[in-house]
């Protein structure tokens, strides 16, 4: 191993060392395995020596061997990570001043750089738009931050939102799992069903399913139901069991994400079910925004694809098929709560 790269290593391994001291066999024990003699380790341990990073313990005296080194060092925080604060220094300088990095001070710089892509995404999305004013669930934020809808709630997001102190200012509404219930037939007959009919709303994601409830009443849907993904391909059979109303004429709308999964989730209700039917106005308008990268691991199944996209106006259609074909998607948080508000509630929803 170079020399410069013992001293790098060495120094990685110090600033991960939680104690303010540190003993000569610690640090040695950080080479095995390593193609490390003694000279060369010795040459790295007294350059920081030199450098003021560590400060032998003369109390504990040293191993006396030629180059000597001590058996025990005191670690000089400041010293070590001086070059770390200056550019810690530099980016509070540059980036938004809602985003604090004081806490980066005290970590390592291998979590620094790791974070720092994000708090860049986070940077433009607030010199953009500024700090959030509504509430929203955390994957319509997350996606909103950095085009990811999971980095919040899956990908450690919340954790970096804290550290950086924009957590409380992100304003995100907590998100419980829906509550699941069956509905008397009187309870639900009190509601006005003009020719006993009644249009019902799946949606694929938590959050969408969130974000609708905000504004129910104004919307056209007898319910709006939580698909939890393909889940939704087995429970809706306990529709019937739940809302026991045989006399109704029920049509279900699907609305998810604009990848190979929603569209096969989709595919897979409208061949097993009567009466479902796309929510067309939804996908048009979530396809006027930017498609991100996909998920590679996805089945891809173009005879859903194909039967999916008759639903849609050609130019919808046309979009859905290139952005899929290049690897990207779409996910349903892309539509914020007042688009979807706006958009179920002024849309025409045919029934027949």
């Amino acid at each position: 191993m170079p020399q410069t790269d013992i001293v790098t290593f060495m120094l990685s391994f110090i600033e991960s060392h939680r104690k303010s001291n540190i003993d000569l066999a610690e640090l040695q024990s950080a080479f095995v395995g390593q193609v490390v003699d003694y000279p060369a380790f010795a040459e790295a341990l007294l350059q920081l020596e030199q450098d003021g990073v560590l400060i032998p313990v003369k109390s504990h005296g040293r191993n006396g061997r030629t180059p000597s080194l001590a058996y025990r060092y005191r670690i000089h925080l400041q010293k070590l990570r001086r070059d770390q604060v200056s550019i810690i220094q530099m980016a509070a300088q540059q980036l938004h001043p809602a985003i604090k990095l004081d806490v980066y001070y005290r970590r390592t710089s291998e979590e620094w750089e790791a974070d720092l892509p994000r708090i860049r995404q986070i940077h433009q999305y607030l010199t953009q738009h500024g700090l959030p004013k509504d509430e929203i669930t955390a994957p319509e934020r997350s996606f909103a931050l950095t085009g990811d809808e999971k980095w919040i709630d899956e990908q450690g997001g919340r954790e970096l939102l804290e550290k950086t102190g924009l957590w409380a200012s992100m304003r995100i509404l907590p998100a419980s799992d829906p509550l699941m219930l069956a509905i008397h037939p009187k309870l639900f007959s009190s509601v006005p069903i003009s020719g006993s009919r009644a249009s019902h709303l799946i949606v694929e994601n938590k959050a969408t399913f969130h974000a609708l409830l905000g504004r129910l009443n104004d919307l056209p849907f007898a319910t709006v139901i939580y698909g939890s993904g393909n889940k939704i391909v087995g429970n809706l059979q306990m529709f019937a069991k739940q809302v026991p109303l045989p006399h109704v004429h029920h049509t279900f709308y699907y609305f998810g994400d604009l990848d190979w999964e929603g569209i096969r989730i989709w595919h897979s209700l409208n061949r097993r079910y009567d009466h479902i039917r796309l929510a067309a106005p939804f996908y048009i308008a979530a396809l006027q925004h930017d498609a991100v990268p996909g998920k590679s691991n996805q089945r891809q199944d173009h005879a859903a694809l194909s039967d999916f996209s008759q639903h849609l106006p050609d130019e919808s259609a046309q979009r859905l098929n290139e952005l899929l074909n290049e690897g990207r998607y779409i996910p349903q948080e892309v539509l914020s709560a007042e688009e979807l508000h706006r958009i179920g509630r002024m849309s025409v929803w045919n029934e027949t």
